[in-house]
């Protein structure tokens, strides 16, 4: 009877039926003029292609979790919440914390969508909206792949309408029916803090601090310490000071074991300063502003933007308009990477050189109105 060689059996057994194949191939060996030593190289040779060739293959097809840090893991995926991941690695079951999970490469899924991910690791929105879009979602049959399909695509759109060149209820509307699909995903936090910034850079703070609530319930002290932060900074453009002082405190307050909750440990402070030019504390505030300012590294684009602005908003409060000026332009000019503070900065440039260099002014509301015509700050 003739015996097929099946990829998919086990490796004990396949190496089992190699013996068992070597043992007769040796008898017929021996006949031949070969030698003994030669035909025990033969035999090696053979096993080592099939056992390498084999396990090629399996890993060809298995799922990969890509980690933040260190070498990708393929295997199969077992079960996804919205903290972690199992996955089975050779016969051993792995847990991923969802926070330590950069991207997952399910098997099968369409070559678009692995590309898209591939994009969005160096921000490359446009062209991974693109990718998406060449994606047959007839083909997709797994279910994984496809609630996968439903997040890049409302995770894509929200990132291009936070940068001005998407619609925002578009985006809103993919990533609540991801939700609605797949409340258990492991981008469940992410998809929460796409809809909270999303509603915030569209001045819905009610319905920011919403989703800010959930993103607040993770485990993870970074999501919990940006969360925080921003339902501080939702609380204080509604002008409930006392509850942002309250959000804010509890970031600060929080255990801070990774460089990312740090930063938002920082960014909280930043928002009690300005909880205090709001309580009318203009000139402690500035004070407080420019030591940030020295003390912290300018090559975080966000943070300084925000000082930045925060200090403009101290100056003008002082009726400093020249200052105001002056520390709007440093957003404007040295710190435009976060979209909804480098709006804020043209809206308050646009107010301010009307008084004394209107060519200027209307540039600056000019290109508010073209780049972030969504923003709360365009519409005011």
């Amino acid at each position: 009877m003739i015996r097929y060689f099946n990829p998919l059996q086990p490796i004990g057994s396949r190496l089992h039926f190699l013996v068992a194949k070597s043992q007769l191939r040796v008898g017929v060996l021996a006949s031949s003029s070969l030698s003994s030593a030669r035909c025990v190289a033969l035999l090696f040779s053979a096993m080592l292609a099939a056992f390498v060739s084999s396990n090629l293959s399996l890993a060809q097809e298995a799922d990969k979790i890509y980690p933040r840090a260190g070498a990708a893991a393929a295997g199969k995926i077992l079960e996804v919440t919205r903290n972690g991941v199992k996955m089975e690695i050779r016969g051993v079951n792995e847990n991923y914390a969802s926070n330590d999970i950069q991207r997952i490469v399910y098997e099968t899924e369409p070559p678009q969508l692995s590309r898209a991910k591939e994009l969005i690791l160096t921000e490359q929105w446009d062209d991974a909206l693109d990718s998406l879009k060449k994606v047959d979602t007839k083909t997709i049959v797994r279910e994984e792949v496809k609630k996968e399909f439903l997040f890049y695509v409302g995770f894509v759109q929200a990132q291009l309408a936070l940068q001005g060149q998407g619609d925002p209820q578009v985006a809103d509307a993919s990533l609540i029916k991801f939700v609605q699909a797949d409340a258990q995903s492991f981008h469940f936090y992410a998809a929460a803090d796409a809809l909270g910034t999303l509603a915030a850079a569209t001045g819905a703070y009610d319905k920011a601090s919403q989703y800010f609530t959930a993103l607040a319930g993770a485990p993870f002290p970074e999501y919990k310490m940006k969360a925080q932060y921003m339902l501080g900074t939702a609380n204080l453009s509604l002008g409930k000071i006392p509850e942002a002082r309250t959000a804010y405190g509890t970031a600060i307050s929080a255990s801070a074991d990774n460089a990312d909750a740090k930063r938002y440990q920082k960014m909280a402070r930043l928002g009690v300063v300005r909880c205090d030019t709001a309580d009318k504390k203009a000139g402690e505030a500035i004070k407080n502003l420019r030591t940030m300012v020295s003390e912290n590294d300018a090559t975080d684009s966000q943070l300084f933007a925000q000082i930045y602005n925060a200090l403009g908003e101290a100056h003008r409060q002082s009726g400093q308009d020249e200052e105001a000026l002056l520390a709007y332009l440093h957003t404007d000019l040295l710190f435009t990477s976060d979209p909804n503070s480098h709006a804020e900065a043209l809206y308050y440039l646009a107010q301010l050189f009307s008084k004394v260099d209107p060519q200027r002014a209307a540039d600056a509301k000019s290109r508010l109105q073209s780049q972030y015509a969504s923003s709360a700050w365009a519409k005011k």
